[in-house]
């Protein structure tokens, strides 16, 4: 009986902790204690210990010996290989996902689209990182490509730290907004040539933006 209730418990506290870094409420290079975390959300360390594990599995958490856990840093290293990763993989998934989607895919497409501008508009940063990656998801339709899906989904789930530094008080918020709407309209035109020309200029170019910020203010430049 007991196991459920932990196995929902961990649940809980991966969605919860993975969404304070990705916020970086959890600053990154910070220490995670577990007897902290486990008396501010009123629960045991096990089902902690177990959020913690499968959120370093996901590249958010490192562990050291006889150091427990902590928040992933940021690193100019991670953040070209990310987006390197991301311009080998998503131009071509969303060129098919073009070609693929049905009218119910597009519509869900606008849907997130609409959703991640109201946020953008209101800056709120914490919640656009999710709505954003969501938003790119979307269009490579996941149902028809689920293993680009799931590594993509992993790449901006890494990439959301450092795309949120991009947004920020001296980020890009109404280009990102144009270089969405310019996307969308001709992923839904199944433009498929067009679409993943600006899907790649897209990634690249918030690519160069954060690899300017780091190397003139070093990894701490990319820190909210």
């Amino acid at each position: 009986m007991n196991e459920p209730i932990v196995q929902s418990m961990t649940s809980q506290l991966i969605v919860r902790f993975r969404e304070r870094i990705l916020a970086g409420t959890y600053a990154p290079g910070s220490a995670l204690r577990q007897d902290t975390l486990a008396a501010e959300f009123g629960t045991s360390k096990i089902p902690v210990r177990e959020a913690l594990v499968q959120l370093q599995s996901e590249g958010l958490v490192d562990i050291f010996p006889n150091r427990g856990f902590q928040v992933r840093p940021l690193a100019a290293s991670e953040l070209d290989e990310i987006f390197s990763l991301r311009l080998q993989i998503e131009p071509l998934a969303v060129a098919r996902g073009a070609k693929l989607a049905t009218p119910a895919d597009q519509a869900a497409a606008h849907e997130a689209l609409d959703q991640l501008n109201a946020a953008l508009a209101a800056e709120e940063f914490s919640s656009s990182g999710q709505l954003n990656r969501r938003f790119h998801l979307l269009l490579i339709v996941p149902r028809l490509q689920p293993v680009a899906a799931d590594m993509l989904g992993r790449l901006h789930t890494l990439a959301q730290r450092y795309v949120q530094a991009h947004l920020g008080p001296k980020g890009r918020v109404k280009r990102a907004m144009r270089e969405h709407a310019a996307l969308l309209k001709v992923w839904s035109l199944r433009d498929t040539r067009q679409a993943r020309g600006l899907i790649h200029s897209h990634i690249a170019s918030t690519r160069d933006d954060l690899t300017q910020v780091a190397a003139a203010h070093g990894t701490n430049g990319l820190r909210r």
